[in-house]
C-alpha cells in the first residue's frame, strides 16, 4: 500500500508509539508485505528466524521487536508488536469502510460475467 503522501521516520513512530533508529525525516512511502516490499516501504517482522530476510530486503524502513544493528540506507522502528503495529498502520492509512449496498456504484460489470 502506498501511503497518500510521503512521511517521515518521526511521524510514523508517534502513530504506533514506538521507538526509531535513523533519521527522523528518513521519508517512507508505503507499507507492505516482505515478498512485493519495495524501497520507500515498510516491512515487519517479529520473529528471529525472518530478521535477516527483512533485514536485507528491499524495505526501507524494518518494524522490528528487537534492538538490532541497523543497515546502511534504512531506519528501524522498533516495537514489543511489530504484527499489532503493522495494523495499527493498515488501520490508519486505510480504514475499513463497510459497504452499504450490495453492488457498489464504482463496480464494472461485463455483459458475459
Amino acid at each position: 500500500m502506498k501511503f497518500p503522501k510521503p512521511y517521515t521516520l518521526s511521524a510514523i513512530s508517534e502513530i504506533i508509539n514506538a521507538k526509531y533508529v535513523g533519521d527522523k525525516n528518513f521519508e517512507i512511502l508505503g507499507m507492505n508485505e516482505i515478498h512485493v516490499v519495495e524501497k520507500g516501504d515498510i516491512v515487519f517482522v517479529d520473529h528471529p528466524k525472518y530478521y535477516d530476510k527483512a533485514l536485507q530486503s528491499k524495505a526501507s524502513v524494518v518494524l522490528i521487536n528487537k534492538d538490532v544493528p541497523c543497515p546502511d540506507g534504512k531506519a528501524l522502528l522498533i516495537s514489543e508488536d511489530p504484527f499489532s503495529d503493522f495494523n495499527k498502520l493498515t488501520n490508519f492509512f486505510k480504514p475499513f469502510k463497510a459497504s452499504l449496498k450490495p453492488i457498489s456504484d464504482s463496480a464494472i460489470i461485463g455483459k458475459t460475467s
